[in-house]
């Protein structure tokens, strides 16, 4: 073997060496020549400890959980790793082969593929790179007091390193913030662990600068801690130099008012039929008095970070202009401008510290109310000027019809922000109804807001806005935890504790924020409900934003027994093989399909394939917005599973709620249900049963048993039925000293049993289509048998008991 011994150099004439691992005795098997190299020649085998010395903590971590992840799936990982041999170390790469069935050797190959620096030269190398560091580097101790500083640092503040040692980090305050200015930003990088934006510092000569920092909070053993500071003078940088026009005297490299129009009628005389400009003349004002370059720099960054590339401008030294090509969309030109002044006014983080910014712009459109670049600036001018400026941001078009557009969404923005503030965010409660029973089975909790305002606006209007700034999360949380706390008061009116309850969830901002869903649990489980009769309701276009991320997450949701619902379906991606790829439990069927619903209709075929592909994946279909007989009548043939609708209830208060009567059954309706003379198992079987996992505790079943006043609970895995656990089994198999004055601790062991001791495999399944004879018969054999109806996949859809039979045969007899 030959080493290139300069640093980071690969490693020649050495072939990938074969290893083995018996998982019986934990011996390592490899060639001699790597075992000499990891520092043991005298041995011909390693044990697994003796290997394992040979790598990082955490690389150790992920070698052993890539062991397991190869066995549990039998697919090979390649893993790169730093090997620390006896001389040397090295960057090796590491297959891990897919284990052989029943085999109880583990084997790969390790190829040392390039030459690593020894301990020491890694700390001095470390060292060097932050010495050296182009961006000012600083790290403080738990107090604040500076640890270390690089050049750049230095260079920075004027300071040199032994000046700054030992020193607080406050030596570098600018003096234009207050204390709790700064109790807030060091609170919110104690909590998130992160900081970024721009801040003021003040240099050792007393000059006040913009610099771009980033803290970070890096927790240490023993519950210490430190920060790491990044500092990016933006007086410095060139990132923002004007293409067409840099000015290398100038500290602001954004165009002057000159070179702005130049490039603006260079692009005008390019204008294509499809697109139009929009122009934006605006001011910004801080929180914090800062100086003119600053603010002119933070508004450049933060002009920079909007998806839609324009173009920026100064015009003074308190205005700004900005231009962008977009198409003639009146759609396309609002968000545009509203994207803008989001991006202007800066992000949550800096409402804390002091950079946020309040904007105020004017706004002219090019072919609408302009004919010229020079008309359509002073136009956007003219409406800036003309209008008064508060302490909210404001966006005025010069055009009349456009301002009165915009200005009624921005009224109701504002309002609703205000009713947010007051916590007027209310809970409405609509019933989903259960076919063929037609009864109350969960309610959906609808968001409702009242605004101060004769203003006309939906529902759907505020959620549009909301979710445009930002606040969904705050009403969805907000009518979450409202739900969740009157679903108890629900279930007492209408003297029934398995009603469940539907949530809405916007992941609309989860895009970015991926905390939505982990929030969401998090309110659930700090309630008292059983989180089974929760259903969660998201949209089809929210899901595929994202579906990765979601799909993770509504594993999680769905192992707590939280039911997926998938809602609007036809309205976004609508292909019925997308619902192979959702982990959902009930598919939500939009009311557009609903409305007018005939059976030579589409729309009746389409319900009818979504309910039969959804029934044979073992999950359930609800429709929306029923409101007619017609409509029940024909759903009701489709085998739709629940029904929600104003032909039931409109979404009520839980006021009007509990004013109701508390019958949870809408008997004079079921004259308008179909009724099909088939008797088979599919019209038999109780489609909503009591269901348990095999691995769960026996003290579960009991309190299933008690809650649901059942004496059979179907044991269900993967959605496949593996039993029947017996009310009369789980009482032979606990103590029966248990609630009396001789219980000890063993009795009370026995409730920690699990379900798959118990259960009874002696039970029938039958396919939907088994007639009624069959069963018939069945139970005229074995009175107390449990039948569990099965779908072609072995997907379990239902259950029958002999009441069940009974009921059915009462029924046809009456019938004749």
């Amino acid at each position: 073997m030959v080493v290139d011994e300069s640093s980071f150099q690969k490693v020649k004439d050495f072939a990938p060496q074969a290893w083995s691992i018996n998982l019986q005795n934990n011996d390592f098997t490899c060639p001699h020549q790597l075992i000499a190299m990891l520092g043991y020649p005298s041995q011909s085998v390693l044990t697994l400890s003796q290997l394992f010395a040979a790598f990082e903590k955490t690389q150790l971590s992920l070698l052993k959980k890539h062991i397991r992840q190869v066995i549990d799936t039998g697919k090979p990982i390649i893993q790169t790793a730093i090997l620390n041999a006896y001389q040397h170390r090295y960057i090796a790469e590491i297959v891990i082969n897919p284990l052989p069935k029943n085999d109880k050797v583990i084997t790969g190959t390790i190829e040392l593929k390039q030459y690593f620096l020894t301990k020491q030269q890694e700390l001095a190398f470390l060292k060097r790179v932050f010495a050296q560091a182009h961006e000012g580097l600083m790290i403080a101790d738990i107090n604040h007091t500076i640890l270390m500083v690089n050049e750049a640092m230095c260079n920075n503040t004027g300071y040199p390193e032994h000046e700054l040692l030992g020193q607080p980090a406050s030596i570098l305050k600018s003096g234009r913030y207050t204390k709790p200015f700064y109790q807030k930003l060091w609170g919110h990088v104690d909590e998130k662990k992160i900081w970024t934006g721009e801040l003021l510092a003040k240099t050792k000569q007393g000059e006040v600068y913009a610099h771009e920092a980033r803290i970070q909070r890096i927790d240490l053993p023993n519950e210490d801690h430190v920060y790491v500071s990044s500092s990016h003078r933006l007086d410095t940088s060139t990132d923002l130099w004007d293409e067409d026009d840099p000015n290398a005297n100038s500290k602001v490299h954004v165009p002057d008012k000159n070179a702005f129009n130049k490039k603006l009628n260079a692009d005008y005389k390019q204008l294509s039929n499809e697109v139009t400009i929009v122009g934006l003349v605006f001011s910004v004002s801080l929180a914090q008095a800062t100086s003119t370059i600053t603010r002119q720099w933070l508004v450049a960054q933060r002009f920079s970070q909007l998806s839609q590339r324009g173009h920026l401008g100064i015009l003074n030294e308190k205005m700004f202009a900005a231009y962008w090509v977009v198409p003639k969309q009146m759609e396309d030109i609002e968000q545009t401008l509203k994207s803008a002044l989001a991006a202007l006014e800066g992000h949550n983080s800096y409402e804390d510290i002091g950079l946020s910014a309040t904007v105020h712009g004017g706004a002219s459109v090019l072919q609408i109310d302009a004919s010229s670049p020079s008309q359509m600036l002073a136009h956007a001018s003219q409406a800036l000027i003309a209008n008064s400026q508060g302490n909210d941001s404001s966006l005025y078009y010069y055009d009349r019809r456009l301002s009165k557009r915009f200005n009624r969404k921005a009224t109701l923005a504002t309002l609703l922000r205000q009713a947010l503030a007051a916590n007027q965010v209310e809970a409405y409660y609509q019933p989903i109804v259960a076919l063929p029973e037609l009864k109350i089975v969960k309610f959906e909790a609808l968001c409702r807001v009242k605004l101060d305002t004769k203003l006309p606006y939906s529902v759907q209007e505020l959620i549009e806005i909301a979710e445009e700034y930002n606040w969904i999360d705050q009403i969805d949380a907000a009518v979450t935890k409202q739900a969740l706390h009157d679903l108890p008061l629900l279930q007492r009116h209408y003297h029934d504790n398995n009603i469940g309850m539907s949530i809405n969830r916007s992941v609309v901002n989860d895009r970015v924020s991926h905390c939505c869903l982990a929030d969401t649990l998090n309110i659930f489980e700090a309630s008292d409900i059983d989180l089974s009769l929760i259903t969660l309701e998201l949209t089809e276009s929210a899901y595929f934003d994202d579906s990765y991320y979601h799909s993770e997450w509504l594993d999680k949701l769905k192992a707590h027994n939280i039911a997926i619902a998938l809602d609007d379906f036809g309205t976004g991606y609508s292909s019925f093989s997308y619902l192979r790829q959702i982990p959902v439990n009930i598919v939500k069927i939009d009311r557009s399909f609903v409305s007018g619903l005939t059976e030579e209709s589409n729309e009746f075929s389409m319900i009818d394939m979504l309910c039969k592909l959804t029934h044979k994946m073992g999950g359930k279909v609800i429709a929306e917005g029923v409101e007619t007989q017609q409509e029940l009548y024909l759903l009701s043939k489709l085998n739709v599973d629940m029904l929600q609708g104003y032909i039931f209830s409109k979404p009520r208060s839980l006021e009007q709620t509990l004013s109701c009567h508390n019958d949870p059954v809408y008997m004079p309706l079921s004259q308008h249900l179909y009724h099909d003379n088939i008797v088979n198992a599919q019209t038999i079987m109780r489609r909503d049963f009591p269901k348990i996992g095999p691995d769960q505790k026996l003290s579960v079943a009991l309190e299933k048993f008690e809650r649901h006043q059942t004496r059979h609970l179907l044991v269900i895995e993967q959605s496949h039925c593996l039993g029947v656990l017996q009310q009369s089994d789980v009482s032979a198999a606990i103590s029966p000293y248990l609630n009396t004055k001789g219980e000890q601790n063993r009795d009370l062991m026995t409730l920690n049993k699990r379900v798959h001791q118990v259960m009874s495999k002696d039970f029938l399944q039958v396919s939907l289509e088994t007639s009624f004879d069959q069963l018939f018969e069945q139970f005229v054999n074995q009175p107390y048998t449990v039948v569990a109806v099965t779908g072609p996949n072995g997907v379990c859809l239902g259950l029958i008991l002999l009441e069940d039979m009974l009921l059915k045969h009462r029924e046809h007899q009456s019938s004749h």
